[in-house]
């Protein structure tokens, strides 16, 4: 569950810049950043539900596809087809608040998760992420 929460909360602000796309070590995050960026797609992106979440974010489909129900109602409050509340992860939850303004990231338990919240509304920033993907995608994204 812990991965799937990081895999959520990278994908969640993915970079904004290739440059820092280029550093992440994780491959589907990697080009989950890219497609986001416009250098490339979302087709070579393994983790079926992170595709789909690509897929829906960069207009290329939606979110009816994505299996996780936390994933899924999540991408729905982000494409304002949907909202937070039927989250049950209560990190997630907190950041998709925060994210679609009904909301801020100070009860978000993972630290790491809850500076990169700060850093993305712009109350913090990238530097005390001690999870290197994470601050990549934060640095990419603050680009």
């Amino acid at each position: 569950m812990k991965k799937v929460l990081a895999m959520l909360f990278m994908f969640a602000f993915a970079g904004h810049a290739f440059a820092g796309c280029t550093g992440i070590n994780d491959q589907d995050q990697r080009r989950y950043c890219e497609a986001k960026t416009g250098s490339g797609n979302c087709s070579g992106i393994g983790n079926q539900d992170l595709r789909r979440m690509c897929e829906a974010e960069t207009g290329h489909g939606n979110c009816s596809g994505i299996n996780d129900q936390d994933q899924r109602r999540y991408c729905e409050a982000k494409s304002g087809s949907g909202n937070c509340s039927g989250i049950g992860s209560q990190d997630l939850r907190r950041m998709c608040e925060a994210e679609t303004g009904s909301g801020n990231c100070s009860g978000i338990g993972n630290q790491d998760q809850r500076r990169f919240c700060e850093a993305k509304t712009g109350n913090g920033n990238c530097s005390g992420i001690g999870d290197q993907d994470l601050r990549r995608q934060c640095e990419a994204m603050k680009q």
